[in-house]
């Protein structure tokens, strides 16, 4: 596959994480200006507005914060780039899920500004990696933009992520699986010849796969008992932090397989069926279909027992999909014209793969 981008781009500026690490916005702000425009969601800024505005207020005079509800999506993210100059902002600060995450890298590139990253869940590593998935306003998917620069600053509070949905936890533990499975597709270790660094994102991410193998369901009980354990600090980090990096190694080439066009292919054949659906989530059905295609199909038990356990999409039915004909070829067509499939045999594989997740209940 060719390198869709040269550089790589390994990290943020900065990476905080701890608990009531809200409280530190004010100071963040600070390193890189003093009039913020924050950009969040309905939900987040319900949980977090008290905090965040007393944390601005203490080191910042002016500042104006705005909901966002839609997608990430050009029109809009244009719009309040031009209200940033307007008013003379100087900090673009992101508060929220993925979606608003990806939506402030989006404003903040239109604007010329830095940026501040504070997730409110950990269902994907949207705050940190230096890209953007962009949407129709209606939900469909139009594509990546890939940044030049990195985000300056990620800031997590435990505390606000502790108490996030437990389906958003695992969805962004099967987004972190799903580096090391859709990695395998194009490398294996008795390999010689590779893209430059990508033997280092293989062995990152084939160590994230263990370690969240081994730990997810320690963390979600105690994330239902409300404790901030050594385990759920290391597993927020790996899907956020350590997720991102690996996918900055890997420069966006021979890392998004069959799991993440499959993704891809969701958001734009099916958006309205799919809207209450987390990335993550869907994800989580690629990884099925991405585990089969590698030959390594006994790896979807684990998934499967969080999927049914929490209530999560576990086949196409379950995402308001119907199984006909008519959708799995164009779940077919649309994931072979992308850059996961190569070869005659690589397409053969894919229909075989599409057929066990079809006949998936």
């Amino acid at each position: 596959m060719p390198i869709k981008e040269e550089s790589f781009r390994i990290g943020s500026g900065r990476y905080i994480q701890g608990k009531g690490y809200i409280e530190k916005v004010g100071e963040e702000v600070l390193r890189k200006g003093k009039r913020p425009l924050i950009i969040g969601g309905k939900t987040a800024l319900e949980k977090t507005r008290e905090k965040l505005e007393k944390s601005i207020k203490e080191k910042c005079n002016t500042y104006e914060i705005v909901v966002h509800t839609g997608t990430c999506n050009e029109e809009r993210a244009k719009e309040l780039a031009n209200l940033a100059k307007e008013k003379d902002y100087d900090v673009i600060v992101g508060v929220g899920g993925g979606v608003i995450c990806d939506f402030a890298k989006l404003c903040a590139y239109y604007a010329h500004l830095p940026l501040i990253n504070v997730p409110t869940s950990s269902a994907t590593c949207a705050a940190y990696t230096p890209l953007s998935v962009r949407y129709t306003p209606d939900g469909k998917t139009v594509g990546s933009i890939h940044y030049e620069y990195e985000v300056d600053c990620v800031l997590v509070d435990t505390q606000i992520i502790v108490e996030q949905p437990v389906r958003l936890f695992i969805a962004g533990v099967f987004d972190a699986l799903a580096k090391f499975v859709e990695i395998k597709q194009r490398y294996t270790e008795d390999m010689t010849d590779y893209p430059l660094g990508l033997d280092y994102a293989y062995i990152m991410s084939k160590y994230s796969f263990n370690l969240l193998n081994s730990k997810v369901q320690k963390c979600i009980d105690d994330m239902q008992s409300g404790i901030i354990s050594d385990d759920f600090e290391k597993i927020v980090f790996t899907t956020i932090a350590a997720t991102g990096v690996i996918s900055g190694i890997a420069r966006g080439s021979n890392q998004t397989a069959v799991a993440h066009k499959f993704y891809e292919a969701t958001r734009f054949l099916f958006p309205e069926n799919t809207k209450k659906y987390t990335h993550g989530e869907i994800v989580g059905v690629g990884l099925l279909l991405q585990n089969h295609f590698n030959g390594e199909k006994e790896n979807n038990k684990i998934i499967l027992e969080l999927m049914k356990k929490y209530n999560m999409p576990s086949c196409i039915e379950d995402m308001n999909i119907e199984k006909t004909d008519e959708a799995f070829d164009k779940y077919y067509n649309k994931i072979c014209g992308s850059s996961a499939i190569e070869t005659e045999e690589e397409s053969i594989r894919l229909k075989t793969s599409l057929k066990y997740l079809w006949e998936m209940k």
